[in-house]
């Protein structure tokens, strides 16, 4: 949805502030709900990874946050899926950040989301598999046109 400006001398109301500022589009809901994981990587107890969506101003933004076990899956120098999103929720262009991982030597992982719906996450060779791969603070603006 594009974003519709307030024209000079418009009634501003909480509904069409909630509709063309920021709107929620998801509220936040646990990965394991949207997907599945892959063979060894597993929702942290602690704190179980989630998503909501959110359009700012027309662009559609997805937040992470949580975390994911690798279950001592090898992460270093490859590329390995940790989670599949079904369906509705792939992207139609890849995106990519760093994030924070537990035990990776103080690497970050490269983390990806593919058009096939694969959250993604490898190390470089410097480094160790983490156990535990954070995604606190991703956001992916305009994942889905």
């Amino acid at each position: 949805m594009p974003y519709l400006a307030f024209l000079a001398g418009e009634n501003i109301t909480a509904a069409k502030l909630n509709s063309r500022i920021v709107e929620e589009v998801l509220e936040w809901t646990p990965l394991s709900s949207l997907g599945v994981f892959a063979s060894g990587m597993t929702a942290n107890p602690a704190k179980a990874p989630k998503l909501r969506i959110l359009r700012v101003l027309g662009t559609e933004v997805w937040l992470l946050e949580g975390r994911i076990n690798t279950a001592g899956t090898s992460m270093v120098n490859t590329t390995v899926t940790m989670f599949t999103f079904n369906a509705p929720y792939r992207p139609t262009v890849e995106h990519g950040t760093h994030v924070y991982a537990a035990t990776s030597s103080h690497y970050p992982v490269r983390l990806g989301l593919m058009v096939s719906g694969a959250l993604t996450g490898s190390v470089p060779s410097a480094a160790t598999t983490p156990s535990t791969v954070w995604l606190d603070n991703v956001a992916f603006t305009n994942p889905i046109f």
